[in-house]
């Protein structure tokens, strides 16, 4: 799984995390046409998986058929990367099956496309592990930096809109003042500092900003339990607070005193209900299996 637009890296930085991981058994059988894709969950639409491999197959100029089992892990619409992670280790399995026939950054480039709105944060991290920054978008490209880090995710119980990310996205037509474009800036330079020095205070310095894009989409209502629970974490010893992808869920960095009882104790006090998870910064995708 993955935490994206972290603080000022809307749409251009996130983490990989060892909390929750999808499984994808892939069989190609090129005397057959067409994909079919079956899960452990009910799918809606077209599912990224599929449209990864499809894009995939249109690249390296495969014709034949492929049988996809999605095993989803990943909590749907909690902000924790469920579409980017299906998309990713589809492409990624794929092209180790082809032997690497295309580099990292076409693979982080088709699953970027598979999604519905195209972006590269999610799958980018998922792809190649630890805190990953995307550095083009023509074709989507990114660059990772690992730190042996902890996390711990809130996962906010309340329900969501299935149409969350769509509603999120409209709230972003206003545009960014200058000075909270400089400041973005200055905060996401904060958490490239703290990963090449290893200073997790420096990072979390940045994750505290209050970026535009966490700003504009709190009056959606949506983020009521970050809200409550942010400044009040902080108090408690936490040194970064940001929402995890389009949330609800929370990404907290611990400080040397937050642990699940000091977090737990700030959601008793503020009234929220929601699930604490424990995760460590991930390697990324890997294969379990491949037989020829």
């Amino acid at each position: 799984m993955s935490s994206a637009n972290v603080s000022a890296g809307f749409d251009v930085f996130g983490v990989a995390l060892d909390a929750y991981h999808d499984e994808l058994d892939i069989e190609l059988d090129k005397d057959k046409k067409g994909i079919s894709l079956s899960s452990n969950v009910p799918l809606s639409g077209e599912n990224t998986a599929k449209r990864a491999a499809a894009l995939f197959f249109k690249k390296v100029g495969y014709t034949g058929g492929a049988t996809i089992k999605l095993i989803k892990g990943i909590p749907a619409g909690k902000g924790l990367g469920s579409s980017g992670a299906s998309a990713a280790g589809a492409v990624f399995a794929l092209n180790v099956a082809f032997g690497n026939a295309l580099s990292l950054a076409d693979v982080i480039d088709i699953a970027a496309n598979s999604e519905s709105s195209p972006h590269a944060d999610n799958v980018s991290a998922s792809i190649l592990g630890g805190f990953a920054f995307v550095h083009s978008k023509s074709p989507y490209s990114a660059f990772s930096i690992y730190r042996k880090w902890k996390f711990y995710l809130i996962i906010p119980r309340s329900e969501t809109p299935e149409s969350k990310t769509e509603l999120l996205r409209k709230a972003l037509g206003e545009p960014v003042p200058f000075e909270k474009y400089v400041e973005e800036k200055y905060a996401l330079n904060s958490m490239l500092r703290g990963l090449l020095y290893d200073e997790p205070e420096a990072f979390g310095k940045g994750m505290n900003f209050e970026s535009y894009h966490q700003a504009v989409r709190s009056r959606t209502g949506l983020y009521s339990d970050y809200i409550k629970l942010k400044s009040s974490l902080i108090d408690s010893g936490a040194l970064g607070v940001c929402i995890s992808g389009a949330g609800p869920s929370i990404l907290v960095l611990p400080g040397k005193e937050t642990n699940m009882k000091t977090i737990k104790s700030v959601l008793d006090v503020k009234q929220v209900e929601a699930d604490i998870i424990e995760a460590n910064v991930s390697e990324g995708t890997k294969i379990k299996n491949m037989e020829m």
